[in-house]
């Protein structure tokens, strides 16, 4: 599919509409990035923030909120990628251009060229991505971005057009939100919330452990279909085992589903 459907616009706006009831930074860059998980096939979601500065020295420091479905040493991994992430050749764009398409990395390298790169070798390989869609803008001295991490080499340009129409509603409420937060988001401590935390906490969501293997995928952009395949069970067993998540969370899409279960974990985690 080159361009979005209705199905793919109502997505969308869901996913707008629950990012815009946001109260702080903290809060957007996770239902956004929870959000654009349930829209596309994914490894992980990403929203990432350096300082221009540091990337143009060869250093960074940066921020993150990310779902991803293997345990891995988050700051270890950050450490990593902040090591290398001059070699980002889409933040380079973004910061270079002020470009606000969403560009992948397989628009500026072959295949062979990113597994050369040693942020490949020491950040993305170790995750299992071989891909990654990434839409940004510069503010200050910061570039700010949301990123799709896929384990295959493409994006399509219907997914690329999703993620632009995402940020162009999201960014701009994003800066207002910074502009009535005392604290810049750059400062905020890092939030990571691994996708397994929807089964190793799926009683806070009030939902069985089967439901919760079915939601995870669906935190992936798993369709019914692929869901289906892997669970071996028919599509039809799929679509009630949603609908009764969906009843047990009072929302009626996979969008809001994802945000909402998330959330009810990360305030009782927390807590």
């Amino acid at each position: 599919m080159t361009t979005p459907n209705k199905q793919n616009l109502e997505d969308v706006l869901l996913l707008i509409e629950e990012a815009h009831k946001a109260r702080s930074p903290e809060e957007l860059r996770q239902s956004v990035v929870y959000g654009v998980g349930a829209l596309m096939e994914s490894v992980s979601c990403v929203w990432t923030e350096l300082n221009t500065d540091l990337f143009k020295e060869k250093v960074a420091t940066t921020t993150a909120a990310s779902i991803n479905d293997d345990e891995i040493d988050v700051e270890q991994a950050l450490l990593l990628f902040n090591q290398y992430v001059w070699q980002h050749p889409v933040i380079a764009h973004v910061i270079n251009t002020g470009s606000s398409t969403a560009n992948s990395m397989s628009d500026f390298l072959s295949r062979s060229e990113f597994k050369k790169l040693e942020l490949y070798r020491h950040f993305y390989a170790m995750q299992s991505i071989e891909d990654q869609l990434s839409v940004g803008f510069v503010e200050n001295d910061n570039v700010k971005g949301l990123s799709v991490n896929r384990a295959t080499w493409g994006f399509t340009q219907c997914e690329r057009d999703l993620l632009v129409r995402i940020s162009r509603c999201v960014f701009p409420f994003y800066k207002e939100l910074q502009g009535s937060t005392p604290n810049n988001a750059s400062d905020e401590p890092l939030i990571e919330i691994n996708i397994n935390t929807i089964s190793l906490h799926h009683e806070l969501i009030g939902i069985t452990a089967r439901q919760a293997e079915l939601l995870t995928l669906v935190a992936h952009g798993k369709s019914n279909k692929q869901i289906a395949l892997l669970c071996n069970i028919s599509e039809g067993t799929v679509r009630k085992h949603l609908e009764n998540i969906f009843n047990q969370l009072d929302v009626n899409n996979r969008v809001s589903a994802i945000i909402k279960s998330m959330g009810i974990i990360q305030r009782k985690v927390k807590l």
